[in-house]
């Protein structure tokens, strides 16, 4: 009798041996999974600091021209943005941003710009040719708007493609090849403005003898904070003219600066 009682006590003991490793078991699990979705959390938090911070450090950029390490620094020193610059353009080709959406405008700069944004004295070359082509699938009109200087006087050609068999726009020169040909002449060449009508353009590109001026700028901003968690995030910020300037000055042929 002494010995069934024993191993009663014995199996009671295992018993409530497992039940207690079992619920050690779901209690550590339990704790563990607080502690990840705490973390994941935590990151998520701090990866939209180092966002804003980056975001920050390019404002900033545009502001003053602040670049490299730490060109940013928040107000308590807990976090910080890298700032680089690559330039666009300065090659013998330039391309668009992708896409060109119907009726929207492509700019093509063909003199430098100043710092401070405004239009430098170095022109693009000149009694050269250009070559503009337009994407394989693209079969829609393309108008082009030509800015030049002849002296102190400012003039605007304009022309226009029909890439498709059946004209989209009249009067537009009906053109079998993706690629047509612009001619600078003796003037201070300033600006080529496309734009596509009737269908969107995947791409344009401009290509000449010569090295085009600078379009404008890729922004890279890497934001960091306190614990190394970093964000990288870019921008194009292109030379521009407001709609209305190109739209009222390509209506007739001479212009005012």
């Amino acid at each position: 009798m002494e010995l069934i009682n024993n191993n009663n006590k014995g199996q009671v003991a295992l018993i409530v041996l497992l039940i207690s490793a079992v619920a050690l078991t779901l209690g550590l699990s339990a704790s563990k999974k607080a502690i990840t979705d705490t973390k994941v959390d935590q990151d998520e938090s701090e990866l939209k600091n180092a966002f804003n911070v980056a975001e920050s450090g390019i404002n900033q950029y545009l502001s003053i021209g602040t670049t490299g390490d730490n060109a940013y620094v928040n107000n308590d020193s807990s976090a910080k943005a890298n700032i680089s610059i690559q330039s666009i353009g300065a090659g013998t080709s330039i391309a668009s941003d992708g896409v060109i959406l119907d009726g929207q405008k492509g700019l093509f700069w063909l003199v430098n710009h100043n710092t401070d944004g405004s239009i430098g004295t170095a022109y693009y070359n000149k009694n050269v040719t250009l070559n503009l082509t337009v994407d394989s699938a693209f079969n829609g009109a393309l108008k082009i708007d030509y800015f030049y200087k002849n002296g102190a006087v400012y003039s605007v050609t304009r022309s226009g493609y029909n890439f498709n068999t059946t004209p989209i726009v009249a009067n537009y020169i009906e053109s079998a090849s993706k690629t047509v040909n612009i001619n600078i002449g003796s003037e201070d060449a300033l600006l080529l403005v496309v734009t596509p009508i009737g269908r969107n353009v995947g791409s344009v590109t401009l290509r000449g003898p010569g090295v085009f001026p600078v379009q404008g700028e890729v922004i890279t901003a890497v934001g960091e904070v306190g614990n190394g968690i970093k964000t990288q995030i870019k921008t194009i910020n292109k030379y521009s003219i407001p709609d209305f300037f190109t739209e009222s000055v390509s209506a007739i042929n001479e212009i005012s600066p």
